[in-house]
Parts: structure tokens; C-alpha cells; sequence
């Protein structure tokens, strides 16, 4: 059985959405696969990029679910020998747990060839058992009413607490919390993984000139309603926003670096073996660089082009903090629970 708390994913720190299953054989050539991916512009690319080139080249249709990475992982828990979904597009802390529970298969050069042209370091965050096709940097989103907006994360913190500006801050609901703001904070304030004493002071400083977001969409209202002045979001995020017409906002890479965070793909166990044909699809140069134009993100090939805009806005990883993922996630249920007892 795999080992989610079912409040941690349910009750904070993450989120999670129903989809339809999907039955597929295992073992022989199937008469289709079934992949996963989120709602919006990830749906795009994998029916009109990913899905068109596989079946292009293997003749098998592609399947796509919908949804979210723990309730995906639910479902293949309960089927392992014939897994109704066969590759899990996951965050990076669900994706070490399924490896740990025995979900997914280990990634090699061998299977996914495509693998040289990506980093080594997105590989091994993964444990091995599978890799990144893009990544976001979470930094420093302001509207321009603010004329001096912070710089770093330091700046962020005691310019809210000293009333400067109000913040948008994740909040308890929101699925990435954990890194984006609890480690983050600890991480520039002198705390650690192990001591997130300076995160949670600050938290509660600040909360007095903040609001709380949920999801995505909160925090880019809150500064165009005026509830928040500066917030913390994912790069890629602040520009399609800004493309959409919000020229009012603005995004700043801390000077301690900005939160990476990447999106994994794995092939589930027990899945057919074309699967990692899928899987070296998404990391092939061409449909990187065609994924480049419909999501704002950073793409894990490192033969990718971008185009002059693009390469402009994406935040290098050599620029960004790298979380300690796997030590955070056993550490969810006892930040959640401090959370609710100190911040409410």
C-alpha cells in the first residue's frame, strides 16, 4: 500500500482532482496506452506533441488521463499487476514516494536514450527512477505600484513584517507550500530541513500584513485586486499572465535563488515496455522545443530552443535552490500539524 497521509494530501500542503481510469493491457504490444497529465496546457502537449509523435512512430494510440499525481498513484496501488495507467507524470516528492513503494521502474539510457541530452541532476533527484521534462522557479511576483520591490527573499520577509508592502503567501492548501515557503524561509533565515523554527516565526510576523493563497489563480488576484502587493509564484506562471494582458505585473528571481520545481515522468511497473518509447518522445529534442512554445518553462533537454522571449524570461537552474525533497516529505504531517496549531 502506498504511504500518502490522506489528510497531508487531501487537507493541506496539496490538492488532488477526480479523472476517469483507463483499462490497458500489459506485457504485449497493447492496442493503446493510457498517460497522464494535467488539466490545460499539459493536456495540450501531450495530445498535439507527445501523443501525435508516439503514434506517429508505433502506430498505437495514446489515452490521456486527466488529473493529479496522488490520486493517479491511489489508482495504480490498486491494480499493480495490470495498471490501468502506464506513464505518471508526478511532483518530485510523490515521485520519490512512488519509487520507494515499488510503483515505477528504474530509468536508464538504454531504455530512453533521449536521457544524454538531459542533465544528469534531474535524473538523480529522481533517485533513478525517472527524470524531469521542465521545470519552474518559484520567485518574487509584484504588482508595479510597488516602486521598489524586493530583491531577495530576506527583503521580502522583513518588508512585509515592517508593513511595506502586504504579501500573498501560500497557505496551508496549497500543494507546494511546503517547499515554496516553509523550507524556503528557513533555508534564507539560517534554519534548515531539520530546523524550520525561523520559517514558521516569520510566517507568523508576516501574517499580519498578508493573505493566504490556495491555488494559483489567488495570489495573481490578490495583486491586481489589491489585497497583496508582492507574492511568491512560479515564474512561467507571472508571464502568462503578463502575455495575457496583466502588463501591471512583474517577476524577480531572489538574490538567493528562486525554488526549482520540476515535473517528473515515470513509467509505472508492470506497464507495457512501449512505454519508455512514449517517455523518449517527451525528452526528444524537436518536442521539447515544441513544448517550449506552449508552456513558459524551463525544459530539462539541454538542446532545446527557445525563442528570444522565452530564453529571456526562463530562470537557469545553475540559478535556483534546490530543495532537499526527499527529506521534506516525511516531514509533511509534522509541519501540517505545527501549522494548524501555531498559524490556525
Amino acid at each position: 500500500m502506498i504511504r500518502i497521509n490522506r489528510r497531508t494530501v487531501l487537507g493541506g500542503f496539496a490538492s488532488v482532482a477526480a479523472f476517469p481510469g483507463f483499462a490497458a493491457a500489459t506485457g504485449e504490444r497493447p492496442d493503446s496506452i493510457t498517460v497522464t497529465a494535467f488539466a490545460g496546457p499539459w493536456e495540450t502537449v501531450s495530445r498535439d506533441v507527445f501523443g501525435k509523435d508516439f503514434t506517429r512512430r508505433t502506430g498505437v494510440p495514446v489515452n490521456i488521463s486527466i488529473g493529479a499525481p496522488a490520486q493517479w498513484m491511489t489508482q495504480i496501488d490498486a491494480n499493480r499487476e495490470k495498471p490501468p495507467l502506464h506513464v505518471l507524470i508526478n511532483s518530485i516528492d510523490l515521485a520519490l514516494i512512488a519509487a520507494k513503494d515499488g510503483l515505477v521502474e528504474e530509468i536508464s539510457q538504454s531504455k530512453v536514450s533521449n536521457l544524454q541530452y538531459v542533465p544528469q541532476k534531474f535524473t538523480d533527484m529522481c533517485k533513478g527512477f525517472g527524470t524531469c521534462v521542465d521545470y519552474g522557479t518559484a520567485g518574487i511576483v509584484y504588482h508595479k505600484r510597488v516602486e521598489n520591490p524586493p530583491k531577495s527573499m530576506k527583503e521580502f520577509v522583513e518588508g512585509t513584517i515592517a508593513g511595506k508592502w502586504r504579501a500573498s503567501l501560500p497557505g496551508v492548501g496549497y500543494q507546494a507550500t511546503k517547499e515554496l515557503l516553509i523550507w524556503n524561509l528557513a533555508d534564507v533565515l539560517g534554519g534548515s530541513v531539520d530546523n524550520v523554527d525561523p520559517a514558521f516565526k516569520a510566517i507568523k510576523e508576516m501574517s499580519k500584513n498578508a493573505v493566504f493563497f490556495n491555488s494559483v489563480n489567488q495570489v495573481i488576484q490578490h495583486l491586481q485586486t489589491g489585497e497583496a502587493d508582492v507574492g511568491i509564484m512560479f515564474d512561467g506562471r507571472v508571464w502568462t499572465e503578463i502575455d495575457a494582458g496583466a502588463d501591471s505585473l512583474g517577476f524577480i528571481n531572489p538574490a538567493e535563488g528562486g525554488i526549482i520545481s520540476p515535473i517528473v515522468v515515470q513509467k509505472v511497473k508492470n506497464s507495457p515496455e512501449i512505454a519508455w518509447d512514449y517517455i523518449n518522445g517527451m525528452l526528444d529534442t524537436a518536442n521539447q522545443t515544441e513544448f517550449a512554445k506552449i508552456v513558459p518553462y524551463g525544459m530539462t533537454n539541454r538542446n532545446t530552443v527557445y525563442s528570444a522571449t522565452a530564453q529571456s524570461r526562463i530562470t537557469d537552474p545553475k540559478d535556483t535552490r534546490w530543495p532537499p525533497f526527499e527529506e521534506i516529505g516525511p516531514r509533511v504531517t509534522e509541519w501540517l500539524d505545527r501549522w494548524n496549531r501555531e498559524l490556525g
